[in-house]
């Protein structure tokens, strides 16, 4: 088994990928690895947004992507401590394609995620950003799941 070095953590500032950045945390430390935190802001704004505003697209999204970095640095220094070594990433573009992207980029040897375990019905129609992360990523994949009664499996 290649050493585990660099851990690619992602979040969605959500209770469940929370949960995650115990697992992600817990493993650094276990390895000594360097945590990424990634968080990707989707750039897609709903037709209406961008029908409707006066303001360009390009500026919306750039707003958006600098209120992201500001989130993210405050959602790493609240839940994670400082005896590990962060990185922290807002990427712009589709989740699963980012992700993967990053954890290319960053050599990551483990992607920490967490999936919300939606139902049947939206997993068939839209799948799962966990799942296309799972099926493309260039490294194993620990996932944390969030249960229906609001626990994390472990």
């Amino acid at each position: 088994m290649k050493p585990i070095k660099t851990i690619l953590l992602t979040t969605d500032f959500s209770e469940t990928s929370l949960k995650a950045f115990d697992h992600g945390r817990t493993l650094a430390e276990m390895f000594g690895a360097k945590l990424v935190v990634v968080y990707v802001e989707e750039d897609k704004l709903p037709p209406l947004v961008v029908e409707y505003t006066a303001v360009g697209l390009d500026k919306i999204l750039k707003e958006q992507t600098n209120r992201a970095v500001q989130r993210l640095d405050a959602f790493v220094r609240e839940h994670l401590g400082e005896e590990i070594e962060v990185l922290a990433r807002v990427a712009t573009g589709t989740p699963h394609l980012e992700i993967v992207r990053l954890a290319e980029e960053f050599g990551a040897d483990l992607i920490v995620m967490a999936t919300h375990g939606r139902g049947f019905i939206s997993h068939a129609i839209l799948g799962s950003t966990t799942e296309r992360v799972v099926r493309h990523a260039p490294c194993p994949v620990y996932i944390v799941r969030d249960t229906h009664d609001g626990k994390a499996a472990d």
